[in-house]
């Protein structure tokens, strides 16, 4: 009986910090005014079932057609995904608007002016910090994508 009411307390509180839809909105309207990256990512991790430091390292050539490939990473094995619509048009959104980039979400800030490496979760959940400000008293994190 104890643990029963331990499991359904937990999900209460779950549900509780889970975004609504209109709180996703606006964070990914604020995510779009710092930068078209962190707003398309946020989308991205939503709608795919993916981890976010799988996501950041997905290149350009990881999509054949409608499918994704997600490599084999660690204890990860790899994954092959249909990919929606709405995925296909921000990968090829991005990569007509950054035709030089390798990885789906690179950075191009001045620390790796001349490498070509992803975004960093780090910096991603930086920005959610900011744009989550003022929609909600939440905890807002990259998992918070997911709901």
């Amino acid at each position: 009986m104890i643990s029963l009411l331990g499991m359904r307390q937990k999900t209460i509180v779950h549900n509780m910090s889970q975004l609504t839809l209109h709180e996703f909105a606006s964070i990914n309207c604020k995510l779009k005014d710092i930068s078209d990256t962190w707003s398309d990512l946020w989308v991205f991790l939503h709608i795919l079932p993916v981890s976010i430091g799988r996501v950041v390292n997905l290149r350009y050539g990881n999509f054949i057609g409608d499918s994704l490939i997600v490599e084999a990473n660690g204890r990860l094995e790899e994954k092959i995904l249909s990919v929606p619509a709405v995925v296909r048009h921000i990968v090829q959104r991005r990569n007509d608007k950054y035709p030089n980039d390798i990885f789906i979400f690179q950075s191009h800030s001045n620390r790796v002016k001349f490498k070509e490496q992803p975004v960093t979760v780090i910096a991603f959940n930086r920005a959610l910090k900011i744009a989550s400000s003022g929609v909600t008293d939440k905890t807002v994190s990259s998992k918070s994508a997911r709901w």
